[in-house]
């Protein structure tokens, strides 16, 4: 066994003994005071237990100045140790013996020593971080300690907080499990900052205090990841709590041997970690709406050291020195670029939506004050863009413009302190003057999840339909009423076994259809399909917490299982229902049914539609139910309980059994609901990962049900804590081959959120190809936010007349409505010397624009498929002639013409499912 070296220099013999003594007595202590939490500790993530707990922590450069705090918080914990350079870190030989590794505070690491640790954590190695691990790592390097750790630093906190574990989640995919962390102590802070989830399975196990839930720990199966300086400043009790949490979370003993306290003395500190630099090719001068690829990725030759502002929370949360005179090498001046020409792109966006509501259509040359005559070589003054309408806000874009127009010249001067402080504050001047006000025009699905919680909280029709005014005055047009929760319906059935015992006593789904309707609202009945009992649930209802619902109460045997013979995830405290039972399934096919049949709901979201989250690299994977064994065995003669990922094709063969459960049961609620209730329209509640990584952990394949046309309308959920990361991830979901006949509509979650970066993310999904947007959840809508929407879609309380149509029930109305607004913009650009065209090529754009304006007029009035192929011929016609016609305004407004160019896209979305709903079902 390898000698494990507790300090760094060991006393003499005598006080060795002493401080053993010391030692022995304060490790009874810590136990002793911990006992009630550590030694009731169960696992989160099902992950391999040690016999014994060898730590090894890495030491640097960077955590040197911490070394002597780092280790006497050690000693003071109990926790032998092995120290180990990082630069020494050149194999998994030379972390032989080391089971759990803590890397505390390390900024930099190269890509060879990344490839180490991952080497090392599939072999079973287990990872504890804290701090901004990697932030001045390679890009590369960066996105697989991502991957490692399931999370990454976003932005220092200003001041000291206190992570508070969490006791409740609103994530419709994360865990409220708790019970292996520390309690919380209440008068303790550190130094932190925010963590952002980076996977699936990422699981946010505490919230800094008083932060809206801004994450401060995150769990995954293999890595704990602590969001605080640890050991450099804050509270020792609370640095040493968590990190005997941490490790116990892995089972077995921690390593024990003779420990002595640190002292001031330290062992040689091994060389700086070398800085990798390579030359890149100069990047674009701006970068059109998220054109990057999908993944977010860069390009291939990657710098050493930079900061990435793409990755990061705004405002005010990115972590650039403004006075640094540190070089800016250039993938970082990529990104610095990218992020200015985007958030500048969504305001530009925003002003002109809010400032063209009221302009009449006038695309007529000889009325233009001002045309750009490229025949004649004139080109345009500069003088033809904003300010718009406020000076401030013209001061803010012009100043944006010209910082993008200077970067690259300070660059080459090497002025980066001059360079990062005028991005900086351009940045924030654009941030701080955010368009909040005006009208948006143009049809758009504005849903909203109405939550369980609020409609508890309402206690009677009367408390709803205070609820219910607002979301009208806010203008928004849809509901996803949480109906089917934890086993319970949310109204008295005749189906479920128990009507919930929140609101026993009234029918809100009743008074939720009659209060949406009088409104002019849309109510869906938001159904959580093959979820049913909830640990969180039942703490509010006074249940155990293994209590696993009403349903699996009565049918025990209907229950999904995992391959340790598991009914209630380890992760998430809920309990499933097998998909491939056909007493479960039909069921929950009833409980649709009678919802449809017994309330004039409008639609029918399917939430849940899915199984629980797996990791078959950590042998833990779902669908060992009673009936999902029998069939797979019938199937393939193969009990799926004796295969795994090594049988190859087998293995492929049963996660495909699995995903074709959820699809054929998403088809036959499609056909329940289209042969008996036509017009309710079928939405489902999903995740954007992937597709293929979406089929072996959740078998969830939304994309072949939008492409067979068995879903009207695809939520997926792009929760994302800044504005880049929503446009990265929703960019990929939004084209033809995925989305088939189906709108989509993305997810923004509020809870996290500061308002504008909540408002800029709604902006943003309105320039991309969608149907719209999505909100969760009512009870997260603050007053900022409301009066927002007030302001910029909002309709008179009360109002019965809807100002426009919504795209999933008139979609070739909303394909007119949001073309006209689009004309709007054009006119208000051209009226204002703001639409840099020529005069020939504006002749062409309002000839062509007219005449696709009045064939989807007609295409509305009287939908026919004579009429639809005029459309689509002629904005075909037209999307192919726009990019040639704007060729002069895209050069210095790339970003608008982009928006523009996605706004046409999202009609031929309309038109496409317009064909399906409107015409294909007559």
């Amino acid at each position: 066994m390898q000698q494990i070296n507790k300090p760094d220099q060991l006393p003499d013999a005598c006080s060795q003994a002493k401080k053993l003594r010391f030692f022995t007595f304060l490790q009874r202590v810590l136990i002793g005071t911990l006992a009630s939490t550590l030694l009731n500790l169960f696992i989160l993530f099902p992950s391999p237990s040690f016999a014994e707990v060898v730590l090894g922590v890495v030491r640097s450069s960077e955590n040197s100045p911490d070394w002597v705090k780092i280790t006497t918080r050690l000693w003071e914990s109990g926790i032998a140790y092995k120290p180990i350079n990082l630069e020494e870190i050149k194999s998994t030989a030379d972390l032989t013996g080391v089971n759990v590794l803590f890397l505390p505070n390390i900024e930099t690491l190269t890509p060879a020593q990344i490839k180490v640790l991952e080497a090392w954590a599939s072999q079973g190695g287990r990872l504890i971080a804290s701090g901004p691990v990697g932030r001045s790592s390679p890009a590369l390097v960066r996105q697989s300690l991502r991957s490692l750790l399931g999370a990454y630093w976003a932005f220092p906190l200003t001041q000291l907080a206190t992570p508070q574990p969490r006791s409740r989640c609103r994530d419709l995919a994360c865990t409220t499990s708790s019970s292996w962390m520390p309690p919380e102590q209440k008068n303790a802070s550190v130094q932190g900052g925010v963590l952002i989830p980076a996977d699936a399975n990422s699981q946010t196990i505490a919230t800094w205090k008083d932060s809206s839930g801004s994450s401060a720990a995150i769990a995954t199966d293999r890595a704990t990841y602590l969001g605080w300086r640890w050991g450099s400043d804050g509270s020792a009790n609370l640095d040493k709590a968590w990190l005997q949490a941490s490790i116990a979370r892995w089972g077995g003993t921690i390593a024990s041997g003779p420990v002595a306290p640190p002292t001031a003395a330290a062992t040689p500190l091994p060389n700086p970690p070398s800085r990798v630099t390579r030359n890149t090719p100069s990047s674009p001068r701006s970068t059109p709406l998220s054109r990057v690829s999908p993944s977010g990725s860069l390009p291939d030759s990657v710098p050493a050291t930079f900061t990435d502002p793409s990755d990061q929370s705004a405002p005010p949360g990115l972590d650039v020195q403004p006075n640094s005179n540190k070089p800016i090498v250039s993938i970082e001046a990529y990104l610095m670029r990218q992020e200015l020409t985007n958030l500048l792109g969504r305001f530009e966006s925003a002003l002109t939506a809010s400032n063209s509501a009221n302009t009449a259509i006038n695309l007529n040359v000889a009325s233009s004050p001002q045309l750009v005559a490229a025949e004649q070589g004139g080109g345009g003054p500069a003088a033809s863009r904003p300010p718009v309408l406020q000076a401030i806000r013209g001061r803010a874009i012009a100043q944006a413009r010209q910082v993008l127009q200077t970067f690259d010249q300070l660059l080459q001067e090497k002025n980066y302190a001059e360079a990062r402080s005028q991005w900086v504050e351009a940045r924030q001047l654009l941030w701080e003057n955010y368009p909040k006000e005006g009208q948006r025009v143009g049809a758009e699905i504005r849903a909203v999840w109405l939550d369980r919680g609020t409609i508890v909280a309402a206690r009677s029709e009367q408390g709803l339909a205070a609820v219910f005014d607002r979301l009208a005055a806010a203008g928004i047009n849809t509901v996803f009423f949480e109906t089917l929760n934890a086993g319970y319906t949310i109204y008295p059935s005749q189906v479920a076994p128990q009507q919930n015992p929140l609101t026993v006593g009234w029918d809100p789904l009743a008074s939720a259809v009659k209060l949406a309707h009088e409104r002019g609202i849309e109510l869906h009945a938001w159904v959580w399909v093959f979820a049913t009992g909830n640990k969180r649930h039942n703490t509010l209802i006074g249940q155990p917490s293994s209590y696993p619902g009403p349903v699996l109460s009565a049918h025990p045997q209907w229950a999904n299982i995992d391959n340790k013979g598991r009914t209630q995830n380890p992760n998430d405290g809920k309990f499933y229902l097998d998909p491939a039972n056909p007493e479960a399934r039909n069921y929950l096919l009833r409980i649709v049914s009678e919802i449809a049949n017994n309330y004039k709901v409008d639609g029918v979201q399917l939430d849940y539609i899915r199984y629980p989250f797996q990791d078959d690299n950590a042998n833990f994977t779902y669908g060992y139910g009673i009936a999902g064994r029998q069939q797979f065995k019938q199937l393939t003669g193969a009990d799926p309980v004796n295969i795994s990922p090594r049988n190859g094709s087998l293995w492929r063969q049963w996660v495909e059994f699995k995903t074709n459960q959820i699809n054929s049961f998403v088809a036959e609620v499609s056909q329940l609901l289209r042969q008996n209730y036509p017009r309710t329209i079928l939405s489902v509640a999903v995740f954007p990962h992937p597709e293929s990584q979406r089929i072996y952990k959740i078998q969830q394949n939304w994309e072949v049900w939008a492409r067979q046309g068995i879903v009207d309308l695809i939520v997926p959920m792009t929760y994302a804590l800044d504005t880049n990361r929503l446009q990265r991830i929703t960019e990929p979901l939004v084209n033809e081959q995925i989305l088939g006949s189906a709108l989509i509509s993305p997810a923004v979650k509020l809870l996290t959120l500061p308002e504008v970066v909540a408002i800029d993310q709604i902006q943003a999904l309105r320039d991309l190809p969608t149907g719209g947007y999505a909100i969760f959840a009512v009870e997260s809508i603050s007053s900022g936010m409301q009066g927002f929407f007030n302001r910029t879609q909002g309709t008179p309380v009360r109002s019965t007349s809807a100002a426009e149509p919504i795209p999933y029930r008139q979609p070739f109305a909303a394909a007119a409505s949001r073309y006209t607004a689009l004309k709007q913009e054009w006119s208000f650009l051209l009226a204002n010397n703001q639409l840099r065209v020529s005069e020939s090529e504006l002749k062409v754009l309002q000839s062509r624009a007219d005449e696709l304006a009045q064939a989807l007029s007609k295409l509305a009035a009287n939908p026919s498929r004579e009429s639809l192929a005029t459309a689509k011929r002629l904005l075909g016609s037209f999307q192919s002639q726009f990019q040639s016609s704007m060729r002069l305004h895209s050069a210095e407004n790339s970003y608008q013409v982009q928006t523009w160019q996605n706004r046409l896209e999202s009609l031929d979305m309309l038109l496409r499912y317009g064909e399906r709903m409107e015409l294909n079902r007559r």
